[in-house]
């Protein structure tokens, strides 16, 4: 009982600290496109997050991203994308000490990290499950103190890929599994939910 208790003490002066430090909760979305895009006519990105920031300087955030994969006039080509990752956050416009004191309009994040993903061909039935390692760049644009505006470009690349973007799968006499290669390039808004705002981001 008495570690229950301090645990629980533990946890809770935590949370105080983060709330009085930082509190910098945020929701992120996003729209745009992938590449490879040369052998498909219709091709979409779509994307939600959820981003804590520790400090004033480093973060993480739980990804969400969706990617289609079409052909005009062809039917059972393509794929469809989905992953789930976990990324570290870096105000790299703060590490780098580029923010001017006297415009806080604008900021840069970079972040990395690890995940899954499954790839589900539009000509066969079964799903590809693949892990993923990811690093992007997003410059920000603050509207107001709750909300954000956000462009960004991450390169994704897959690891054991068994189907192509196309639905194709490949041969394993000839082709064994491979890295597959993304770039999600997407605009956004982020809403800052902690009672500090955008502070972190910001300050």
């Amino acid at each position: 009982m008495k570690k229950t208790i301090t645990l629980c003490m533990l946890a809770l002066s935590f949370c105080a600290f983060s709330q009085n430090k930082s509190d910098q909760y945020s929701l992120e979305a996003g729209y745009g496109a992938s590449i490879p895009v040369g052998r498909f006519s219709d091709y979409s990105h779509y994307e939600f997050a959820f981003r804590y920031m520790i400090d004033e300087s480093w973060g993480i955030k739980f990804d969400f991203g969706s990617d289609k994969f079409r052909k005009d006039n062809v039917p059972n080509y393509g794929s469809d994308y989905t992953r789930f990752s976990v990324q570290a956050v870096n105000n790299l416009a703060r590490t780098l000490n580029l923010k001017n004191h006297s415009d806080t309009r604008f900021n840069l994040l970079a972040h990395a990290g690890l995940g899954y993903a499954n790839i589900k061909s539009m000509r066969y039935p079964a799903k590809d499950n693949v892990g993923l390692i990811m690093l992007g760049i997003t410059p920000q644009v603050r509207i107001t103190d709750w909300v954000a505006f956000h462009l960004d470009a991450t390169y994704i690349m897959n690891f054991s890929q068994d189907y192509d973007f196309n639905g194709e799968r490949y041969s394993k006499e000839t082709d064994p599994p491979s890295v597959g290669k993304l770039l999600n390039l997407s605009a956004g808004l982020t809403f800052y939910l902690g009672k500090n705002k955008g502070d972190a981001d910001w300050r």
